[in-house]
């Protein structure tokens, strides 16, 4: 069985998350993903021991959700980050740039472009899993 490289925090129930699963689902290798949905399990998720996990997509959806991530940041500190903000507000930027991504789009986004960096870090990450 091969472990996931990728996680992906999409919450349930928010208008963006169908359109970001749609967007990604053609570059998603198979059985190369896991989605998580609740900051609980993103949590636990993360504090759980897997050394293939290489690429994470969060999508804070609220302002509240991108705080809630600032206590998260060791954790994601040695993953390629893609964050989906809330808005493009010049507080909610600065505060997503504390988490470090590799990649930073609002969730007005038609989400084509998180398609295209996820499908290049995916390709680079496992260039340099084997």
């Amino acid at each position: 069985m091969r472990l996931k490289t990728l996680l992906l925090y999409i919450p349930r129930g928010h208008s963006a998350s169908r359109r970001l699963e749609a967007a990604l689902a053609p570059v998603i290798p198979p059985h190369a993903a896991e989605i998580v949905s609740s900051p609980e399990d993103l949590a636990r998720r993360l504090r759980s021991p897997n050394k293939s996990l290489r690429v994470a997509v969060i999508l804070a959806a609220c302002p509240k959700k991108l705080e809630g991530l600032q206590s998260l940041g060791p954790l994601l500190e040695n993953l390629r980050l893609i964050l989906i903000l809330p808005d493009a507000g010049p507080q909610t930027i600065a505060q997503a740039h504390s988490l470090r991504p590799r990649y930073l789009t609002n969730i007005d986004s038609d989400f084509q472009d998180v398609a295209a960096v996820l499908k290049k870090m995916l390709s680079l990450t496992e260039l340099a899993i084997d």
